[in-house]
């Protein structure tokens, strides 16, 4: 069973205690926190500092990257390790899932 269904489980049966309430608003904060645990593939480039999965074009394997600022000036950057290092994201061809949160 996905964590969305345990989610969405756990939201019904707690319905009857919440007393008046809008569903909506609640289905939509449900659905932005499990993006956060369940990334989904998208060639949407980063556009906040995190840890994200990256799956390059072709056949490569998905890596889990850290994606922060840049030292000299404020674009985001993908730390490729040695020899590459920091890449521009935007630069960067393949598919993005993320950021991660971390674990508590």
């Amino acid at each position: 069973m996905s964590l969305r269904i345990h989610a969405e489980a756990l939201y019904d049966s707690l319905k009857p205690l919440l007393g008046n309430h809008d569903p909506s608003r609640i289905r939509m904060k449900l659905e932005r926190e499990l993006r956060h645990m369940i990334p989904n593939w998208t060639d949407k480039t980063p556009d906040c500092p995190g840890w994200y999965w990256f799956k390059p074009q072709g056949i490569a394997e998905p890596q889990l990257l850290l994606v922060e600022h840049g030292r000299i000036d404020t674009k985001l950057m993908a730390d490729l390790g040695p020899p590459n290092n920091l890449v521009d994201v935007q630069r960067m061809k393949g598919l993005w899932a993320g950021p991660l949160l971390p674990p508590t």
